[in-house]
């Protein structure tokens, strides 16, 4: 489905609609193609109507319609995947997701442990959420106060040799090109340079 772009450039609305501002200050959809939006910034009219609030109706030399009423927009999804923050390991060379935990494999290189600030187990294969105590005779996961759990597993971390550094904290895949968004964020370009 084709989508009108709201000015703010953040914002859209379902084709065949308007975008008209809300009483909020966002961006809401008028459900008419090239609308007036009214001043009440609630109500809209067909295109080549005027809105008359007082008697809630929208004029025109035809004859009078009812004033329609605006739904809000919603966020644009950006063109191209924004990389997602990484947490960059010790070796400078792997990097975990974010919210995830850089744990040493027993290759000496990084594996990603899924939950933030969690606990890297001895054997360099699994690793324990913050707050448990690798146990490794039973396999699982102790907790201070008794509590057990399965232990997880330490999955390889991504190589950031390829990757295309756009800052600090954001990097796109190889092959691709680090374009700002209206945002101010990072966005990816699967196309090189």
């Amino acid at each position: 489905p084709r989508a009108v772009p709201c000015p703010d450039g953040q914002s859209e609305c379902p084709d065949n609609a308007t975008c008209c501002v809300t009483a909020s200050g966002a961006w809401g959809c008028c459900p008419m193609p090239q609308a007036s939006c009214c001043a009440d910034k609630v109500h809209c009219c067909p295109h080549a109507t005027v809105c008359d609030l007082t008697r809630g109706r929208c004029l025109s030399p035809t004859g009078d319609v009812p004033l329609g009423t605006t739904f809000p927009a919603w966020k644009r999804q950006p063109p191209a995947p924004v990389a997602l923050r990484q947490v960059l390991c010790p070796d400078g060379r792997s990097a975990c997701p974010d919210g995830a935990t850089c744990c040493q494999l027993p290759s000496a290189q990084y594996g990603c442990c899924p939950p933030q600030n969690a606990v890297c187990c001895p054997d360099h294969v699994h690793c324990c959420p913050q707050g448990y105590t690798c146990d490794p005779e039973g396999g699982s996961c102790l907790q201070e106060g008794g509590g057990r759990r399965p232990w997880v597993q330490t999955t390889p971390a991504l190589s950031r040799a390829g990757d295309v550094k756009c800052d600090e904290e954001t990097s796109c895949p190889d092959g691709n090109t680090c374009c700002r968004l209206s945002s101010g964020a990072w966005g990816c370009c699967p196309l090189e340079q």
